[in-house]
């Protein structure tokens, strides 16, 4: 198995399919393209959570592992990658973002923003924190959230998360001047 290293020195173990070269070609064949797809959306959600990614530039990505392996001298195709990303929005674990219509980018969700909710509503509980107003920087960045798996979440995640817990009346949201201004009010 190929590895490649990490931020935090734990090496990401890349399944045996990422050594086989037609594995970075499209298959003609629907159902072989099919088991593809789901096998490369499985190593998209894996090696982003593993690498602690929220968002990606198809241009940029195709250039870098898991997209690219330069032991074998392949990658994927841009457009390969749109299709694949586009499954995974099908299955909500990815959202298109920027630009209307050019998906080019998007958040890839690992962890699905009402998840991210849960568990941010879970800790706000767990430390008598409800009717108290939060700002988002000290949700993802502050030292009471040390520890957390949230802690350390990109602006756009948490966003949809905390949108996700006003649309379920857990929470209010007050916009500042920015989104780095936006506070949160939680609630049982």
């Amino acid at each position: 198995m190929a590895t490649t290293a990490t931020a935090s020195g734990e090496p990401f173990q890349f399944p045996e399919m990422y050594n086989f070269p037609p594995f970075f070609t499209r298959q003609p064949n629907e159902s072989t393209w099919k088991e593809q797809r789901r096998q490369w959306c499985d190593l998209v959600l894996a090696y982003y959570r593993h690498n602690r990614l929220f968002s990606m530039s198809l241009a940029e990505a195709v250039t870098e592992p898991p997209f690219a392996n330069r032991q074998l001298r392949r990658a994927l195709r841009v457009d390969v990658l749109r299709e694949i990303v586009d499954e995974l929005v099908k299955q909500g674990n990815a959202v298109w973002v920027g630009a209307k219509n050019t998906k080019d980018t998007c958040l890839v969700f690992w962890r699905k923003p009402e998840v991210w909710a849960s568990m941010i509503h879970q800790w706000a509980s767990e430390r008598g924190l409800f009717n108290s107003v939060l700002t988002v920087f000290e949700l993802a960045n502050g030292d009471d959230t040390v520890g957390q798996e949230f802690h350390g979440l990109d602006a756009a995640t948490l966003r949809r998360a905390l949108d996700v817990l006003q649309s379920q009346g857990k929470a209010q949201l007050f916009v500042g001047t920015s989104d780095e201004d936006l506070g949160v009010k939680l609630f049982a």
